[in-house]
Order: structure tokens, then sequence, then C-alpha cells
């Protein structure tokens, strides 16, 4: 039992019991008997009995000293400095490394093992934002980003976040929030109709069953979707089998989507306990009718039951569309569901021009977007319609008591649309952003990627060592460089490992590209040429270094099966051996380029004499052929042939060369070759 004395003055009643108050851990009993004390205008010395606590009971009693809590007057002054860092975070992002250069689990070791048992000082915590976090962080909204997508941002929807941040609201239900709740359906119903699409999806028209409703992300849209054709298709096979297992039942469903649609779709159909079967694609990359129509008679011929199609406006890989109006058209005929998934390529349906892509949406069962890829909306905010709501409340529906509300039958709640009980503001920031930029706005701003996307295609187009594969109809490019995948991969490797551009790769039909997206929501032409120097740049290193391009000295470039020696009566590759040697000479070559091309792997594979003629010998031997020729027609030929052999019983792809790359060979060259 502890004693506490406390001295109280009249004089001090007021600046006394301020200090009192803060400057300790008092127990609540402790400091209500203080208040009495001080209002009764008396000195004396008076002993407090705290009752027998338990440890939990008795720290849950305590107040925090002044430094370990946030009051709103610290609020006030740490959001002005946020609000400060991060408008200098955006404004200055270029200086910064686009792509973090650290290995996996690297803040573990800057960061303690234990959490702290006493509150640290704000001051402490910015300064290892910065320190500690910064440095792994990747800056999606960097000049110099143009990996996956646009990160939708803008400073009026981080303002509505913290609004709704603020707000606190959980808005499951109507009765929970009725403002959370009305303004989600009045947004989607805005989007809807900036998008045109059509009424029956549109949660006021008169009369209709359709509604929409912001999830967390289009993987939860198409798995929603997945989910509630499912539960339908279920209670038909269940009224024409009642006897049969559900198991059963639904071992028979099988699902589609294209080949190049989002990882989501195969991982919905993993979730959901079905058969996703992927459909082979155009040469555009597009699903059509024809082979979805036999993949689905493939499937009845065995006896499976065709139920759902994922469709794709602007698919990952390629930003390709699958065509709808052929595919609703077998839907339609078929009694399947028809999902959309248009998570960044829905975003252009505010645009009219674009607007030919809602050719067979007539048949569209659900359709999402997400404003949060390409509409200055922060994450997390995907919209989706459904036709029917009905069909979707009925597949996810739960209403225990505690739940349930008075308004229920009048009202939405969007707790029985969604997977997840608990449900953020989300359409506040909706609601911020388009009153803001205007509908017009948006508009210009998705114009402007297209236009960026349209300056780097031309760029690649203007130069033959590329080729662009798919259409550039958006804001996404994919290239790749003419030849073997590696080519291609050691290009992007060396971009990315650079911290110049981030980019990422696609698989399109065996080939490797590079997808070009344009994300910054401040791009401009000179971004975009940026960007080409610096591929431009990486490329002339890869293309050095690759044998394919060293082919006059290709003997040279063999692996260690191989013994070569060259003997000249006149310079080779002269413009080449020349930068060499000043080079060498001067000692410009940087660590970046030791390993980049004839500047770089010459010098430890070539020795040079005074008349620049280079040497070259590989170690082991196990044979030796030699052969020699001199300026007779046909001998460079020849000696093409014998290395083509080569190459096909080697399957280093290091050792390619092209008929095209072998330059012609100096009318006064004289070379002595020994191939082992």
């Amino acid at each position: 039992m502890r004693i506490i004395c406390l001295r109280v003055a009249a004089i001090l009643k007021g600046r006394e019991k301020k200090d009192l108050s803060s400057s300790t851990l008092l127990p609540a009993e402790t400091q209500e008997r203080e208040e009495d004390i001080t209002a009764s205008d008396t000195t004396k010395d008076i002993e407090v009995q705290e009752e027998p606590t338990s440890t939990l009971s008795h720290l849950g009693n305590q107040r925090l000293l002044p430094h370990q809590i946030m009051d709103s007057t610290d609020f006030k002054q740490r959001s002005r400095e946020m609000t400060d860092y991060i408008t200098e975070y955006l404004q200055n992002i270029k200086e910064r490394r686009v792509l973090p250069d650290v290995e996996p689990g690297y803040l573990r070791k800057l960061l303690p093992e234990e959490a702290p048992e006493s509150g640290e000082k704000w001051e402490s915590i910015m300064e290892d934002v910065e320190t500690k976090i910064m440095p792994g962080v990747t800056h999606w909204q960097h000049p110099r980003f143009h990996a996956y997508f646009p990160a939708g941002n803008s400073y009026p929807s981080i303002l509505a976040d913290m609004l709704s941040d603020a707000i606190g609201c959980i808005g499951f239900s109507w009765a929970a929030s009725p403002a959370c709740t009305e303004l989600e359906t009045v947004m989607v119903d805005w989007l809807g109709r900036m998008m045109h699409l059509p009424k029956q999806l549109l949660p006021f028209t008169e009369g209709g069953k359709g509604g929409g409703v912001i999830q967390g992300s289009a993987s939860e849209c198409t798995l929603v979707s997945l989910l509630a054709a499912r539960a339908a298709a279920l209670r038909k096979l269940k009224e024409k089998y009642p006897d049969e297992e559900d198991g059963v039942l639904l071992s028979k469903l099988v699902a589609y989507c294209s080949k190049q649609s989002h990882s989501s779709m195969e991982k919905a159909g993993i979730i959901a306990f079905v058969k996703m079967r992927q459909v082979q694609t155009d040469e555009k990359y597009s699903m059509r009718g024809a082979e979805l129509a036999e993949a689905i008679r493939n499937d009845e011929e065995k006896g499976l039951v065709p139920f759902f199609v994922g469709a794709t406006l602007g698919t990952t890989g390629s930003c390709a569309f699958d065509n709808i109006e052929e595919i609703g058209e077998i839907c339609g005929e078929k009694n399947i569901w028809l999902h959309v998934d248009g998570a960044y390529g829905g975003n252009a349906l505010i645009c009219p021009e674009f607007r030919y892509l809602l050719k067979g949406f007539e048949h569209v069962h659900s359709f999402n977007f997400n404003p949060n890829k390409w509409m200055l909306v922060n994450f997390d905010c995907s919209v989706m319609w459904v036709r029917d709501k009905r069909v979707l409340t009925n597949a996810f529906s739960v209403n225990p008591l505690y739940l349930q509300h008075e308004n229920e039958d009048e009202a939405i709640d969007y707790r029985h649309w969604t997977i997840p009980l608990s449900r953020r503001f989300r359409s506040l920031k909706l609601w911020f952003v388009i009153r803001t930029f205007g509908v017009e706005g948006l508009r210009k701003y998705i114009r402007n990627h297209v236009k960026l996307a349209k300056l780097f295609e031309s760029l690649v187009r203007a130069d033959d060592r590329y080729e662009i594969l798919g259409d550039v109809t958006l804001g996404l490019v994919c290239f790749r460089l003419k030849g073997q995948n590696s080519l291609t991969e050691s290009l992007l490797k060396r971009i990315n490992d650079s911290g110049k551009l981030h980019m990422v790769p696609a698989n399109l039909n065996g080939k490797y590209v590079i997808r070009f997206a344009v994300c910054h929501q401040n791009a401009v032409d000179d971004d975009i040429k940026y960007s080409w120097d610096v591929v431009l740049k990486y490329t002339d290193k890869v293309l050095r270094r690759s044998p394919t391009k060293n082919v006059a000295m290709f003997g040279a470039f063999m692996d260690n099966k191989y013994s070569a020696m060259h003997s000249t009566s006149a310079p080779l590759m002269p413009s080449v051996l020349e930068r060499l040697s000043e080079e060498r000479e001067s000692g410009e070559s940087t660590d970046e380029e030791k390993d980049d091309g004839p500047v770089g792997r010459l010098p430890r594979l070539f020795s040079f004499s005074d008349e620049k003629r280079p040497t070259f010998r590989l170690k082991n031997p196990p044979l030796r052929r030699r052969t020699s020729f001199s300026n007779q027609p046909g001998e460079l030929k020849n000696l093409q042939d014998e290395y083509r052999k080569l190459k096909l019983n080697n399957n280093d792809n290091n050792n390619v060369f092209y008929d095209k790359d072998i330059p012609e060979r100096p009318a006064t060259l004289q070379r002595r070759m020994t191939i082992t």
C-alpha cells in the first residue's frame, strides 16, 4: 500500500493543480481527491490510501506523460509539418532513386528487435522515416516510374483520405453511417454516367435491378463476381439434380478467361474451387468469340457446365482488349455470366473517343474499373457494377441480429455486396477528386498520357533494332530488341539496376517484352525523351557486349572449348580499337562500363602492339585444327559456315552469330585461325 502526500495551497490553486496533473503518472482516484481538496481552499496534509488493485487495472487508470500523447494542439503542428514533408517529397521526388538499392531483410537490421516500452519523440520517428523507410521505398509517383500501371494520386484525394481517417466510421450498413452509404451510391452513379455505361447497370434507373459498390481492388471485384455467378449456377443445378451433393455439382462448373488475363482471374478460380480455362488469343492478344465458343463446346461434350467468362478491357501484359461484342453474344446464348475487368482501360471510357469499347456491354452482368489507377484517386478504390444486385446479395447475405436495423428494407447495406464486413469511407475521395478536377480535367489527364505513349511509340519505331508488340491504344507501349529474348532481358535488368528508370516485363506468346507505362501525373514530352535516352544508352551497352555485334573478332568470343589466334596486316575495327586505346590511356572507363562491350571486355581478352593488332588465346585446347585463308572470294563465307556449325553444336546463347552482323573483310586482312 502506497501513501501519497499532497500539499495543496489555496494561493497556488490553479498553477499547482496543473503541475501535479501533468508531471507524474497519478491514479485516477488520487486526482479526484486532489480536485476536492483544492476546491476547499484549505492547506493541510492529506493521506490517500489506494485500494488494492491488479497490475493491469492500475495501468488502465494511469495517464500518459505529455511527450507520449498527441493532443489537438500537437496535431495541428505535426499535420502542418507532415503536409510540408509530403509536398516536398512529391515536388522533389525526381531527385531520389526510383527503385531502391536494398536487399531483402534490410529493414529488420535497422529496427529494434522489441517494440519500445515508452513513447518516443515525434522528431525521432520522422527521422527514421527518412533514414530507414525511404531508402527502401519504390517511388511510384516518380517521373521515371514506368512499371505496372499508374498508381493514382492527387492532393484532393490525400486530403479526402485524411478526413475519412478522422471520421473513422466503419460503414458496413446504412445505420452504421448513412452518409458513407449514400455518398457511395451517388458516386457509382456519377461514374457510370460519366462513362455512358448501360442504364441497366446504374443504381437509380427506374425499374432497374442494377447497382454499384466500391471494393478494395479489381481482384476483389473479380472474386465477388465469380462467387455470385457460382452461387446462381449451383442453385440452378440443384433444382435440376436435387439428389446430387453440392460438391459433385461444383466439380461440373467451368469458367473461362483469356491467356492474357490478370492473375486475379486464375486466383479467383482457385479460391472458388472451379476450373478456369484459359482461352488462346489472336495476333493482337485479344480473346475472340470463335476461340471461346470452341472451348465451351469441348467442355460441354465432356459433361461440364460453363457458367462464367472473365473478359478484359486493357490487359495487364499489353493493354489488349477482348472482343466484348463477340464474347457477349455467346454468353447471352448460353446464359453464362459475363464479367468485364477494366481495371486500367475502363478509365478511358470517360473520353468519348474510347467509347467504341462499350460495344457488347448490353450482355455484361458485371463490370469493374479502378479509379485508383488512372483517375487521380489514391488506392484503394475499385468500382463495380452488377446488372442484378439481388444475385450478388443473395450470395453474400448473412444477417445476425446485432447488424439488423429498422431501415434495412429501404436502404442499401453494402456489407451484403462484399467479402469483408468493415468498409472504409472511400467515396469521399471520389467526391473530392471529381469536384476538384471536373470530368473535363480528368479527360485531359488521360489524353495527355495517351499522347505521351504515342510519342514513345514513335521513338521506338524510328529505330530498327526494336519491335513493338500489340497496339498502342492507351498509355502503354510494349517493345523489345529484335532477336533472342535474352537480349531484352539483359536490357531491362541493366536499366532497372541503374535506378534511372523502372519498368517491368511481360510474356506475349513466348516473346519477352518491356512494358513502358506512362504513370506520372504531370508527365511531359521531356520525361519521355529522357526515358528513351536511357533505353538507348543501355541498348548500346547490351549490343556491344553481345557477340552478335562483335563478329569482326568473333573467334575471340567463343567459350573455353575453343582456341583462336588472329594476326592481321591491317587493324580490325579501327574505330573501336582506337576508342579502346584512348580510354585505356586516359582511364575514362567507369566501373559501370567494365563489363560492357569491347571497351570493357577487350582489355581482358586481347593484348595490343604498337600497331594495335589484337592477339587472343584461350586455355586448354583439347584438339587443334588449323585453317587459313587469304583474300579469295568465298573464303569468309566458308569461315561463317564453320562458326555456324559450332553454334549448332553449342547450347550457349552467347555464341550466336548472324550473317547480317558479319561485316565485309578488309582486302588486306590476312587471318590464321586455330579452332578446338
